[in-house]
Protein backbone atom coordinates (compact mmCIF):
# COMPACT_ATOMS: atom_id res chain seq x y z
CA UNK A 1 0.00 0.00 0.00
CA UNK A 2 1.37 3.41 -0.99
CA UNK A 3 2.15 6.23 1.46
CA UNK A 4 -0.99 8.08 0.37
CA UNK A 5 -3.24 5.12 0.92
CA UNK A 6 -6.65 6.61 1.59
CA UNK A 7 -9.56 7.71 -0.59
CA UNK A 8 -11.57 10.58 0.87
CA UNK A 9 -15.35 10.54 0.38
CA UNK A 10 -16.99 13.84 1.26
CA UNK A 11 -20.29 15.63 0.67
CA UNK A 12 -23.59 16.75 2.12
CA UNK A 13 -25.92 14.40 3.94
CA UNK A 14 -28.01 12.10 1.77
CA UNK A 15 -26.00 12.47 -1.44
CA UNK A 16 -25.14 8.77 -1.64
CA UNK A 17 -21.73 8.56 0.06
CA UNK A 18 -22.39 5.21 1.71
CA UNK A 19 -23.95 3.77 -1.46
CA UNK A 20 -20.91 4.75 -3.50
CA UNK A 21 -18.53 3.45 -0.83
CA UNK A 22 -20.35 0.13 -1.00
CA UNK A 23 -19.67 -0.03 -4.74
CA UNK A 24 -15.93 0.39 -4.14
CA UNK A 25 -15.24 -2.11 -1.35
CA UNK A 26 -14.11 -5.63 -2.16
CA UNK A 27 -17.02 -7.25 -0.29
CA UNK A 28 -20.16 -5.05 -0.58
CA UNK A 29 -22.31 -7.47 1.43
CA UNK A 30 -20.04 -7.07 4.44
CA UNK A 31 -20.24 -3.27 4.31
CA UNK A 32 -23.03 -1.90 6.48
CA UNK A 33 -22.40 1.81 6.02
CA UNK A 34 -23.19 4.39 8.67
CA UNK A 35 -26.05 3.97 11.09
CA UNK A 36 -27.08 7.46 12.20
CA UNK A 37 -30.72 7.84 13.25
CA UNK A 38 -31.06 10.94 11.08
CA UNK A 39 -29.03 12.65 8.32
CA UNK A 40 -25.90 14.19 9.78
CA UNK A 41 -26.22 12.38 13.12
CA UNK A 42 -23.16 10.16 12.65
CA UNK A 43 -19.91 11.90 13.61
CA UNK A 44 -17.70 8.82 13.52
CA UNK A 45 -14.68 9.05 11.23
CA UNK A 46 -13.44 5.53 10.64
CA UNK A 47 -11.51 4.16 7.65
CA UNK A 48 -13.21 1.39 5.69
CA UNK A 49 -10.85 -1.38 4.71
CA UNK A 50 -11.42 -4.97 3.61
CA UNK A 51 -9.12 -7.68 2.37
CA UNK A 52 -8.08 -7.42 -1.29
CA UNK A 53 -8.45 -3.62 -1.27
CA UNK A 54 -5.52 -1.51 -2.45
CA UNK A 55 -6.58 1.50 -0.38
CA UNK A 56 -8.69 2.60 2.59
CA UNK A 57 -11.87 4.61 2.19
CA UNK A 58 -12.66 7.41 4.64
CA UNK A 59 -16.32 8.41 4.41
CA UNK A 60 -16.56 11.68 6.32
CA UNK A 61 -19.75 12.67 8.18
CA UNK A 62 -22.37 14.36 6.04
CA UNK A 63 -23.35 17.96 6.65
CA UNK A 64 -25.95 20.34 5.31
CA UNK A 65 -29.59 19.48 4.51
CA UNK A 66 -30.00 18.12 8.03
CA UNK A 67 -33.63 18.61 9.01
CA UNK A 68 -33.08 17.48 12.58
CA UNK A 69 -29.69 19.07 13.21
CA UNK A 70 -29.19 22.47 14.80
CA UNK A 71 -26.94 25.13 13.27
CA UNK A 72 -24.49 24.59 16.12
CA UNK A 73 -24.29 20.85 15.42
CA UNK A 74 -23.78 21.47 11.72
CA UNK A 75 -20.89 23.85 12.45
CA UNK A 76 -19.43 21.26 14.83
CA UNK A 77 -19.47 18.65 12.06
CA UNK A 78 -17.80 21.06 9.62
CA UNK A 79 -15.11 21.91 12.18
CA UNK A 80 -14.49 18.21 12.81
CA UNK A 81 -14.06 17.61 9.08
CA UNK A 82 -11.70 20.60 8.67
CA UNK A 83 -9.53 19.45 11.57
CA UNK A 84 -9.44 15.90 10.21
CA UNK A 85 -8.31 16.99 6.74
CA UNK A 86 -5.72 19.40 8.13
CA UNK A 87 -4.28 16.59 10.24
CA UNK A 88 -4.48 13.74 7.74
CA UNK A 89 -4.27 15.41 4.32
CA UNK A 90 -1.02 13.63 3.51
CA UNK A 91 -2.87 10.29 3.66
CA UNK A 92 -5.19 11.08 0.75
CA UNK A 93 -4.40 10.39 -2.88
CA UNK A 94 -7.85 11.52 -4.08
CA UNK A 95 -11.03 13.13 -2.76
CA UNK A 96 -14.43 12.17 -4.13
CA UNK A 97 -16.71 15.16 -3.69
CA UNK A 98 -20.19 13.72 -4.12
CA UNK A 99 -23.00 16.05 -5.18
CA UNK A 100 -26.67 15.30 -5.56
CA UNK A 101 -27.33 16.74 -9.00
CA UNK A 102 -30.95 17.34 -7.99
CA UNK A 103 -29.83 19.92 -5.40
CA UNK A 104 -27.18 21.80 -7.37
CA UNK A 105 -29.56 24.44 -8.69
CA UNK A 106 -30.93 25.22 -5.21
CA UNK A 107 -27.45 25.57 -3.69
CA UNK A 108 -26.18 27.91 -6.39
CA UNK A 109 -29.37 29.95 -6.42
CA UNK A 110 -29.32 30.45 -2.64
CA UNK A 111 -25.61 30.93 -2.02
CA UNK A 112 -24.38 32.49 -5.26
CA UNK A 113 -27.10 34.13 -7.30
CA UNK A 114 -29.27 35.53 -4.49
CA UNK A 115 -26.39 36.22 -2.08
CA UNK A 116 -23.17 37.39 -3.68
CA UNK A 117 -21.47 37.64 -0.28
CA UNK A 118 -21.63 33.89 0.34
CA UNK A 119 -19.96 30.95 -1.38
CA UNK A 120 -21.64 27.63 -2.15
CA UNK A 121 -20.27 24.93 0.13
CA UNK A 122 -19.34 22.85 -2.92
CA UNK A 123 -16.81 25.44 -4.07
CA UNK A 124 -15.62 26.12 -0.55
CA UNK A 125 -14.78 22.42 -0.16
CA UNK A 126 -12.97 22.26 -3.49
CA UNK A 127 -10.85 25.29 -2.62
CA UNK A 128 -10.05 23.86 0.80
CA UNK A 129 -9.00 20.46 -0.59
CA UNK A 130 -6.85 22.06 -3.28
CA UNK A 131 -4.98 24.05 -0.64
CA UNK A 132 -3.66 20.71 0.59
CA UNK A 133 -2.90 19.48 -2.95
CA UNK A 134 -5.51 16.73 -2.71
CA UNK A 135 -6.80 15.92 -6.21
CA UNK A 136 -10.58 16.24 -6.43
CA UNK A 137 -13.09 14.33 -8.54
CA UNK A 138 -16.68 15.59 -8.52
CA UNK A 139 -19.26 12.81 -8.70
CA UNK A 140 -22.62 14.12 -9.90
CA UNK A 141 -24.78 11.42 -8.38
CA UNK A 142 -28.43 10.58 -9.22
CA UNK A 143 -28.27 11.57 -12.89
CA UNK A 144 -30.77 8.78 -13.53
CA UNK A 145 -33.42 10.98 -11.91
CA UNK A 146 -33.20 13.70 -14.59
CA UNK A 147 -33.87 14.12 -18.26
CA UNK A 148 -30.86 14.87 -20.46
CA UNK A 149 -32.07 18.47 -20.84
CA UNK A 150 -32.42 19.05 -17.07
CA UNK A 151 -29.13 17.31 -16.37
CA UNK A 152 -27.24 19.46 -18.85
CA UNK A 153 -28.90 22.60 -17.49
CA UNK A 154 -27.69 21.86 -13.95
CA UNK A 155 -24.19 20.93 -15.07
CA UNK A 156 -23.92 24.14 -17.11
CA UNK A 157 -25.07 26.15 -14.08
CA UNK A 158 -22.46 24.43 -11.90
CA UNK A 159 -19.65 25.05 -14.40
CA UNK A 160 -20.57 28.72 -14.90
CA UNK A 161 -20.76 29.38 -11.15
CA UNK A 162 -17.47 27.56 -10.55
CA UNK A 163 -15.72 29.90 -12.98
CA UNK A 164 -16.73 32.84 -10.77
CA UNK A 165 -14.62 31.30 -8.00
CA UNK A 166 -11.69 30.50 -10.33
CA UNK A 167 -12.48 26.79 -10.20
CA UNK A 168 -12.35 25.35 -13.71
CA UNK A 169 -14.33 22.12 -13.97
CA UNK A 170 -14.58 19.84 -16.97
CA UNK A 171 -16.28 16.56 -17.79
CA UNK A 172 -14.05 13.50 -17.51
CA UNK A 173 -13.32 12.16 -20.97
CA UNK A 174 -10.13 10.13 -20.81
CA UNK A 175 -7.45 9.20 -18.29
CA UNK A 176 -4.73 10.71 -20.47
CA UNK A 177 -6.47 14.10 -20.30
CA UNK A 178 -6.58 14.32 -16.50
CA UNK A 179 -4.75 17.37 -15.21
CA UNK A 180 -4.35 19.23 -11.92
CA UNK A 181 -5.24 22.45 -13.77
CA UNK A 182 -8.96 21.62 -13.70
CA UNK A 183 -11.42 19.64 -11.59
CA UNK A 184 -12.94 16.70 -13.48
CA UNK A 185 -16.55 15.72 -12.94
CA UNK A 186 -18.17 12.40 -13.65
CA UNK A 187 -21.86 11.86 -14.28
CA UNK A 188 -22.85 9.06 -11.93
CA UNK A 189 -25.67 6.93 -10.61
CA UNK A 190 -25.02 4.73 -7.59
CA UNK A 191 -28.37 3.04 -8.22
CA UNK A 192 -27.72 2.21 -11.88
CA UNK A 193 -23.92 1.93 -11.45
CA UNK A 194 -23.53 4.44 -14.27
CA UNK A 195 -19.85 5.22 -14.92
CA UNK A 196 -18.68 2.94 -12.10
CA UNK A 197 -16.03 1.55 -14.43
CA UNK A 198 -14.66 5.03 -15.12
CA UNK A 199 -14.72 5.87 -11.41
CA UNK A 200 -12.60 2.83 -10.60
CA UNK A 201 -10.26 3.69 -13.47
CA UNK A 202 -9.75 7.22 -12.14
CA UNK A 203 -9.13 5.96 -8.61
CA UNK A 204 -6.52 3.53 -9.89
CA UNK A 205 -4.85 6.33 -11.87
CA UNK A 206 -4.39 8.53 -8.81
CA UNK A 207 -3.45 5.65 -6.51
CA UNK A 208 -0.45 4.60 -8.59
Amino acid sequence: MSAKSSLLVIGNSNVGKSSITRLLVSNPKAFKGKSGKSPGSTLLIKPVFQSNMAYKIVDLPGFGYMKQASKRREEHIKSKIVVHIEKHHQDYFLALLILNILRIEDEIQKYHIENKESIPLTFELITFLREFDIPVLILLNKIDKLSILDKNKRISLLADAAQDYNIPISEFKDIDELSMTYIPYLEFSALKKTNLHNLKKIIKHFLI
